[in-house]
């Protein structure tokens, strides 16, 4: 509902164009529930300030333009991502338009100077990723329980004033509010009427992965202290750009806060050569070829189990006779036509490494890798060697085979969809590391 009543007077200098949004009482209590299910007490404010944002934004588009609405998932997707990183505003979309929503504390009539500034976070404005149609400042005043639209501003126009700014060392920029235009109708038209393509973002540079690879070896050093600082007093610009424009780091980084950090520290290091690395496309495999790519990374191909194969025991058989046990013991369906490709590697002793890959019926839109770890048996063994396996949100897999126990081998089962990478790592009790290039199941 909207209103322009006595009690607002004190604290807005009203004109023919503010219009005034009531925040009804679950919306605090909704903004409360979810900021303190926030992780990080210092950031439950903004987390705060940005629900009654939203919430104050989606009641205006339904009083104005029922057409439009804020997806929740899509915000509530944005603070678990973004919040930790970018805590003063929040990216939306309305309609085809990209919007970000830029909450802040409104303040009395007499407190109000000719300079108030809008905090923006600087990735809001340098980095593509991050650009918006449209910035919309919200203000909200706590105390007698309203919002209001207090200016918007377009992209193009906010380029126009870029050289005027500088950012702060705290990564933000500060625009001065007298930049945003305060017309709520002049918005509404443009949300109406406008194509948001007369409003032109620039295009994502093609370079993140390459610049990200060069540094980071830098970023698994400093990216466990975000845990306690915030991004300015440890990274540089470059280094927060590569955090900020890879969304796997980002989500790392959300789920770090809640994980145990030696756990959290080791997946990093597995999620950076992820990033950074060629991935073998295993799907290549069920046509009993190698990916290009790869061919001088050591994996052999193994031909489809035949009946006709020499007496003297091959890889081809040794894998036969393992997969047997396998799916006997433990009831595992593996197709005639899985892949099967295999290394031989060398940590301490001479282990076996085999691959089996298949694709899972195509309403699942997954695949599935098998993986078995063996030694070699001409040198026995001493050392315990653990077997790695993780993708792009967690350590997913870590198997222990022990030679000295009589463990023959080791496997795990690993379903993927198309857009994962597994990353295999081989780890003896010494310490040493054999790490394959990811693999992944594309079809491309």
């Amino acid at each position: 509902m909207y209103s322009l009543s006595d009690a607002t007077d004190d604290f807005f200098e009203i004109n023919q164009t503010v219009e005034i949004i009531n925040l009804e009482p679950e919306y605090f209590t909704q903004a409360l529930e979810t900021s303190q299910n926030y992780p990080v007490q210092s950031k439950q404010w903004q987390i705060y300030l940005q629900t009654l944002a939203f919430l104050a934004v989606n009641e205006w588009l339904e009083k104005r333009e029922p057409t439009f609405s804020i997806n929740q998932a899509e915000f509530l997707a944005w603070q678990s991502q973004y919040t930790y990183v970018n805590d003063t505003a929040f990216n939306v979309s309305i309609g085809n338009f990209k919007v970000c929503i830029i909450p802040v504390i409104s303040i009395s009539q007499e407190e109000v100077t000719v300079c108030e500034e809008v905090v923006v976070p600087r990735a809001m404005i340098d980095l593509p990723e991050f650009n918006s149609h449209l910035y919309i400042v919200i203000g909200i005043e706590e105390e007698i329980e309203i919002a209001t639209i207090k200016g918007f501003l377009r992209y193009d126009e906010l380029v126009e004033y870029k050289p005027e700014l500088q950012p702060e060392i705290d990564w933000n920029y500060h625009l001065p509010l007298t930049w945003f235009h305060d017309d709520c109708n002049e918005l509404l038209l443009y949300l109406q009427c406008l194509p948001a393509t007369a409003i032109t973002l620039p295009e994502i540079p093609s370079d993140r992965q390459n610049i990200l690879a060069t540094i980071q070896s830098e970023l698994l050093n400093l990216l466990p202290q975000l845990h306690h600082c915030p991004l300015w007093q440890v990274l540089n610009w470059q280094q927060g750009v590569a955090l900020l424009t890879t969304p796997d780091l980002l989500n790392w980084l959300y789920q770090s806060l809640q994980e145990n950090t030696a756990t959290s520290t080791k997946h990093l290091s597995d999620l950076l050569q992820i990033l950074t690395q060629q991935a073998v496309n295993v799907r290549t495999w069920l046509n009993n070829q190698i990916d290009e790519v790869i061919q001088g990374l050591t994996w052999q191909v193994l031909a489809p189990p035949s009946p006709l194969l020499a007496t003297t025991q091959t890889p081809e058989q040794e894998l036969d006779n393992i997969l047997t046990n396998i799916q006997s013991a433990y009831e595992i369906n593996i197709p005639e036509i899985a892949g099967r490709a295999y290394r031989d590697i060398v940590l301490e002793n001479r282990l076996r490494l085999y691959a089996v890959t298949w694709q899972l019926p195509q309403e699942n839109q997954s695949w599935n890798l098998l993986l078995i770890l063996k030694p070699v048996f001409s040198n026995q063994p001493t050392s315990t060697f653990t077997l790695r396996v993780s993708d792009q949100t967690s350590i997913l897999a870590e198997e222990e085979l022990q030679p000295s126990q009589h463990q023959e081998y080791i496997f795990t089962l690993i379903e993927g969809n198309y857009q994962d990478k597994f990353l295999v790592k081989i780890i003896s009790s010494n310490g040493q590391t054999q790490t394959l290039p990811p693999l992944e199941f594309s079809l491309k």
